[in-house]
């Protein structure tokens, strides 16, 4: 039975104590530095999909244009996950970063220099967004599981966590950046495009800080397929990452859609306009960043599997009550609600599934976690038609039952949840290359 108060938890002499626990792995010189090439890179990420979004709009105005760039950047995700993750477990994953982040910056630089000499077309934003999202297939894999070959077990609950109130923090303030600077006539896309180059750049810089680990160093590798053959039954064959990944997918599948249907409640819901819907999105990005630093500084804690439980289902009961609000206001609280649950449940997911990977695997078991984002769209696409037939409120409501439910129904069903997050990734077996 786990303790029940945090001054019952195991203590580590030497840990930090206080406030300064939040914020304990930014303490290693290595993660620091990822963490903040991370906070440029996320920033630059999303500057980019509101100015490559206002771009495509801008020359078509067509919104099905909008759609046709997004596809282009995620169907490479789609096919290319699983070989980002294989290759992650081939090489030095820092190498891996900066090849990959390098790239990223080249991308950035040539839309900059169509869009500024004014020959930029609808083609060009279509395969710079599929070399953007084949890029994107590396670097997330690689840089998800480099962050526990810099901090250690003890130290990654707080990691993934602080990895999430950065993100958080950057999709407040990117797209008002870049909202801001395009309106800037002295400034406008190009120059949006340009602080992306430099942001990457630093990017760069700082990968150039971080320490290579040598975890891919003397490592026998097959073939490609053959490689991604083996994560995917290590995957399969192991019951605790299926019922982790199964809780991503639930989350990301079910309710992170909601995300799509909110100009909806904007415009017809709640008659707020563009302003309201800007409000909507901050409130998220609000109890997401206070809901990472609290699971930061409640890293340690040993019943996080139970916890994780707790939180998908507050993201479900926020989703229910986001889809009921009958006023703005509430509305608001339910999606700072949603974004305080979802933050924390996704860093202990993640934490969970590193847990149960074998350092070798971790990433292509990132690769297969990928998937599920790159699938949400797929899943976006009913919900949204579903919501002209039945109204939004109803499809909200509808989804944030369901994801109650199912989390709940895994916390109650499964035999031995509850004692996952009790188990160090040193008590799991040592399989052979064949994951069996």
């Amino acid at each position: 039975m786990p303790p029940e108060s945090p001054r019952d938890w195991p203590v580590d002499p030497g840990a930090p104590t206080g406030w300064r626990r939040t914020y304990s792995s930014l303490q290693i010189p290595g993660y620091r530095w990822l963490w903040l090439g991370m906070l440029a890179y996320f920033m630059a990420m999303q500057m980019d999909t509101v100015a490559r979004g206002y771009l495509a709009y801008d020359l078509t105005g067509s919104a099905t244009a909008l759609g046709v760039v997004t596809i282009a950047w995620g169907l490479p995700m789609l096919l290319l996950s699983l070989v980002g993750g294989a290759v992650a477990d081939r090489v030095e994953k820092r190498n891996l970063l900066l090849f990959a982040q390098v790239a990223m910056a080249l991308v950035a630089l040539t839309t900059a220099l169509l869009v500024q000499t004014g020959v930029v077309q609808i083609w060009h934003l279509v395969m710079l967004g599929v070399a953007q999202g084949s890029t994107w297939s590396f670097i997330v894999p690689a840089r998800q599981a480099l962050v526990p070959e810099l901090v250690g077990e003890d130290e990654l609950a707080n990691a993934l966590a602080l990895n999430n109130s950065a993100i958080n923090v950057t999709r407040i303030a990117g797209p008002s950046v870049a909202g801001g600077l395009i309106a800037i006539p002295l400034v406008g896309l190009p120059g949006v495009f340009y602080l992306m180059v430099f942001l990457y750049a630093l990017v760069v810089l700082t990968l150039l800080r971080v320490p290579t680990t040598g975890r891919a160093a003397g490592r026998e590798v097959g073939p490609i397929l053959q490689e991604i053959g083996i994560g995917v039954r290590y995957v399969t064959g192991r019951s605790a990452l299926m019922v982790l990944l199964g809780l991503a997918f639930v989350a990301v599948l079910l309710g992170m859609p909601y995300t799509i249907l909110l100009p909806v409640f904007a415009e017809d819901v709640h008659q707020v306009g563009s302003v309201g819907l800007g409000l909507m999105s901050t409130f998220v990005g609000m109890g997401a960043i206070l809901g990472s630093l609290v699971i930061a500084y409640f890293s340690n804690y040993p019943g996080r599997a139970t916890l994780q439980i707790v939180l998908g289902m507050g993201f479900g009961l926020g989703l229910f009550l986001f889809g009921g609000a009958p006023i703005f206001v509430l509305a608001l609280a339910a999606l700072s609600l949603m974004g305080f649950m979802v933050a924390g449940y996704m860093t202990l997911n993640n934490t969970l599934i590193f847990i149960h990977a074998e350092r070798r695997f971790h990433g292509r078991v990132m690769s297969v976690y990928m998937l599920t984002w790159s699938l949400m769209p797929l899943s976006a696409l009913p919900m949204t038609a579903l919501a002209d037939v039945v109204g939004a409120q109803a499809v909200m409501a509808a989804a944030g039952l369901l994801v109650f439910v199912v989390i709940a129904s895994v916390g109650i069903f499964y035999p031995g949840y509850r004692e996952l997050g009790a188990t160090a990734t040193s008590s799991v077996p040592a399989e052979g290359r064949d994951g069996t």
